[in-house]
């Protein structure tokens, strides 16, 4: 049995409002169409640091949209509302953003629709060699743990 934590309600509010920041674009289904929405609920589950700010910003939505439910406003209203939410706590709505970008764009039939192959990192980009004496302070110091 796989750990919830969000309600239905939200589950739904949150597909509505990935749709919206990922819409659906030539083959590509939109976020919430994918189930992104259970995906970022099993980041949640095994990441509680995240619940706070998630949770907070699916409540900001539904205050924002006011007396008519989210999910039946039209798009040009939807995005009023992710802007005013995002801009009255910009943390909290980035963290619901980042989890919807990361449900979505790895799974791996996004990624084959969009000509990924593999990890984006680090094909194609060469790295410093990494300077040693760099840890030189770190290593002055001592051991200042102890073993178990």
């Amino acid at each position: 049995m796989t750990t919830r934590v969000l309600t239905p309600e939200e589950s739904a509010l949150l597909t509505v409002v990935q749709d919206e920041l990922i819409p659906a674009y030539g083959d590509l289904p939109a976020a919430g169409a994918l189930g992104a929405a259970l995906t970022v609920d099993a980041y949640l589950a095994e990441r509680p640091r995240l619940r706070r700010p998630v949770l907070a910003t699916l409540r900001a939505i539904e205050v924002s949209a006011g007396e008519t439910c989210f999910a039946e406003l039209d798009s040009a209203r939807r995005v009023e509302v992710l802007r005013e939410v995002e801009s009255a706590d910009p943390e909290s709505f980035s963290e619901l953003l980042k989890q919807t970008y990361n449900a979505y764009y790895t799974r791996p039939d996004v990624q084959a629709s969009l000509g990924i192959d593999g990890p984006p990192q680090p094909i194609g980009f060469e790295l410093p060699a990494f300077d040693e004496s760099r840890l030189a302070r770190v290593r002055a110091m001592g051991k200042l743990w102890r073993d178990a």
